[in-house]
């Protein structure tokens, strides 16, 4: 018997607020927190490509329930809302910094950055540094938004351009229909490139490796605009920097429960 569609959205919720993205260790399989061992040259034979979206967070306030820009807004308020004041007092100024340093001064988009930045870049980028004093390590900042205009480039969209993922839909947030051969030509071989040589420059394109002291993020925002930039966001990092020990406590508060007020309400107009 198929489920109503409120059943499936009290599903949803129960199922995503028992997703835990923290790593555990402290045990035999564990033992070490994953980037002190980044530190002692455990990984030291690896290269390593990573990045993140710019709109990581989106992915998980809008795709599931389709919350609208405004509803993700509310979310993000609440969240952060509501962690914040259990930070230790001396680490609200790092919170408050943020605020100031922030790419977007919107009310709603200021805390979707904050979880942006503590829960996906910046343990990112922590784990490059780390891994750079050993190996070759390529990071990228992916800007380029999907089809849906409420998401934003949301977490995984890059996904779409790196398996050339069209056909997966016109009613997606991820959907590559009327998108340029470009970007998705551009995307596969540095990608390739990578996974082939360690290198995912080619030759229209030069991708210098990311290191602690030269922080080389290859910005991609779209066709044509594929662009290395130093540095990037640096006063954002540096804020959040202090408050990455937070990560598992604002896991807790960035759960679905907050979805079922902001539906209720919805269903209510």
């Amino acid at each position: 018997m198929a489920l109503s569609e409120e059943k499936l959205q009290e599903a949803y919720v129960e199922a995503v607020g028992k997703f835990t993205s923290c790593p555990y260790y402290g045990t035999e399989v564990l033992p070490e927190a994953p980037i002190e061992l980044y530190k002692k040259g455990y990984a030291k034979h690896i290269s390593i490509m990573a990045g993140s979206t710019a709109d990581e967070a989106r992915l998980f306030m809008g795709e599931g329930p389709n919350l609208s820009i405004e509803e993700q807004r509310r979310f993000a308020q609440s969240a952060v809302g509501d962690a914040v004041p259990y930070l230790k007092e001396e680490d609200k100024k790092y919170y408050e910094e943020f605020g100031r340093v922030c790419r977007t001064q919107e009310p709603g988009l200021i805390e979707t950055e904050f979880i942006n930045e503590l829960m996906f870049r910046v343990p990112m980028l922590q784990q490059l540094d780390r891994q750079s004093a050993f190996n070759k390590t390529f990071c990228y900042y992916w800007s380029y938004p999907g089809s849906d205009a409420d998401m934003g480039a949301a977490h995984s969209v890059e996904l779409l351009f790196v398996f050339n993922l069209r056909g997966i839909g016109t009613g997606s947030s991820f959907n590559g229909t009327n998108i340029s051969d470009e970007i998705f030509t551009a995307v596969q071989q540095t990608w390739t490139n990578f996974a082939r040589c360690g290198d995912p420059s080619t030759d229209k394109i030069e991708w210098k490796a990311y290191s602690a002291d030269e922080q080389n993020v290859m910005v991609i925002a779209g066709p044509g605009d594929m662009h290395i930039e130093q540095n990037l966001l640096a006063e954002q990092y540096k804020a959040v920097l202090p408050l990455l020990g937070y990560y598992q406590f604002m896991d807790k508060y960035f759960t679905p429960h907050y979805l079922l007020d902001i539906v209720a309400e919805r269903e209510s107009k």
